[in-house]
């Protein structure tokens, strides 16, 4: 009796070593529903072959639905890791099954245990590229261009693929687009070649009602998109696999088509600066033949309109530009050609603006050096002008004379200094050429000028604290050897003369 219960108990502990020991599978992937697939990776709990040995077989044999696309190669990474790399991304629709090799045992001999076969697919069709990209503003019919993963039922498309408009409860079906209409659209976006090799993976489709202007709207890729059916070597029939994740891309369709006329102004009450230019933009693409009709008139003239980048002849633009200068105190007509249209056809939504008057103001006062940050000394600037005489420096005055106010100084008065030497000369000049900047530090303003800082323009903006503009601070205030001088008086009785004046 004890003998024989000896026997049992070691046979169970044989048994439960050799399970113990048995070789087994920690994981594998792919498994289930996968959208993509390029790799298969086996990992064993133990040494499966002896790692390095080229002759050692594949612990799992694979077959798919569609053999043309699961072309690759096996091999071993380790002694416990075994993977299968596809020569390209598996396309949607494909299943497959790994079966584990028959005998196989570890490198110590242990035999497999665990599951046997193992199955995986690449799920259903989805989609990989739009366009336009929902970051751009949409056309009211608009048309949609999308590459999907695999080829797909045209089908399958209609039926599970809508559109979804703002103020609208119920889902708007899209219309697929076919024949020369679809080759000219794939052919503008460079994918005809790729739609040709593989025409059920290119999708163009527009929504089946015209969207409003202004307003969001969703393209919704619905769960249901299918792969077509295939057929095996062996002449059975595979059914598609179905896509089952919905996708939701948002958009924003464009405003209506609109004109806004620009101007510079002194200030916003007042008419059109005759010294500037004037603009026409658009919210939308116009055909440049159209803009090129579009006139401004005033009594005596009739202006055309030009374009940015002349050099660069663009069928289409979306603004133009009337140049100065125009005459002071004047009346304006902006008319547009008739049945004024955008490049999709849309009329203006503001087209009762059209013709619209324009006016501009006088010319504004002005006190301008010849240039900056220096400034032409007309030497011999006078007829009969010899060396020895008074070298000028031209101003050009407007609009100012009768009440030109310098701050710290007189009216119609400036200030004048001469250096004496080289040092103080090159100072000067790298003076002048710091404030020739739009801001200047305050710290350095401090240095520079006899200006108390607390005088200086109070500071506005927090993050500004630092700086002032460089137009409020006067050089020569203050300095030593500073002279003042009266402006030349102006020798037209006119009230707002123009003349270019020197300052010895």
């Amino acid at each position: 009796m004890a003998t024989h219960t000896i026997k049992t108990a070691a046979a169970l502990l044989a048994a439960l070593s050799l399970h113990a020991h048995a070789l087994q599978i920690t994981s594998l992937s792919p498994q289930g529903e996968v959208a993509q697939v390029r790799q298969v990776v086996a990992k064993f709990d133990d040494s499966a072959v002896n790692f390095g040995d080229p002759k050692a077989p594949a612990p799992l044999t694979l077959s798919c639905s569609d053999a043309q696309a699961t072309k690759g190669s096996g091999r071993w990474i380790s002694d416990r890791e075994w993977a299968f790399e596809f020569e390209a991304d598996l396309p949607p629709g494909i299943s497959c099954t790994l079966q584990i090799r028959s005998g196989l045992k570890s490198a110590s001999g242990a035999a497999f245990t665990g599951a046997t076969s193992y199955k995986f697919n690449s799920g259903g069709p989805f989609v990989q590229s739009l366009r336009p990209g929902s970051y751009e503003a949409i056309d009211e019919e608009q048309y949609f261009v999308m590459r999907l993963s695999g080829a797909a039922t045209l089908q399958s498309i209609q039926d599970n693929v809508w559109c979804m408009a703002e103020g609208l409860k119920e889902r708007v079906p899209v219309k697929l687009i076919a024949g020369k209409e679809r080759d000219d659209l794939l052919k503008s976006q460079g994918l005809e070649k790729a739609a040709a090799k593989d025409p059920l993976k290119f999708v163009v489709l527009t929504c089946n009602r015209r969207l409003t202007a202004g307003s969001k709207m969703q393209l919704v890729y619905g769960k249901g998109v299918i792969t077509p059916s295939t057929t095996t070597v062996a002449g059975s029939s595979t059914s598609g696999i179905a896509n089952k994740i919905e996708k939701r891309f948002d958009f924003k369709v464009r405003e209506p088509f609109s004109a806004t006329f620009n101007c510079e102004r002194e200030n916003a009450q007042s008419a059109c600066l005759p010294l500037l230019p004037m603009r026409l933009n658009f919210n939308a693409s116009v055909p440049r033949k159209l803009a090129e009709a579009i006139r401004l008139s005033s009594a005596k003239d009739t202006l055309k309109p030009t374009f940015d980048a002349e050099g660069e002849v663009s069928e289409v633009v979306s603004s133009l530009t009337f140049k100065p200068l125009f005459s002071e105190n004047a009346a304006y007509t902006l008319t547009l050609p008739k049945d004024f249209k955008d490049a999709s056809g849309r009329v203006l939504r503001n087209a009762e603006n059209f013709p619209l008057k324009v006016a501009t103001g006088a010319m504004p006062p002005l006190a301008k050096f010849a240039a900056s940050p220096f400034g032409i000394v007309e030497r011999f600037a006078e007829p009969g002008s010899k060396p020895g005489d008074l070298a000028l420096l031209p101003v050009t005055l407007r609009n100012v004379e009768a009440a030109l106010q310098i701050k710290g100084l007189s009216p119609g008065k400036v200030s004048t200094v001469q250096p004496k030497t080289d040092a103080d000369i090159i100072a000067w000049f790298q003076k002048v050429q710091a404030y020739d900047n739009y801001e200047v530090p305050r710290s350095k303003v401090a240095a520079d000028t006899k200006v108390p800082l607390a005088s200086l323009p109070k500071v506005l903006e927090a993050n500004n604290k630092d700086y002032v503009q460089s137009r409020m601070v006067s050089l020569l205030a203050g300095q030593a050897g500073v002279k003042t001088l009266d402006l030349p008086q102006p020798v037209s009785a006119d009230p707002r003369p123009f003349e270019v004046i020197g300052i010895p």
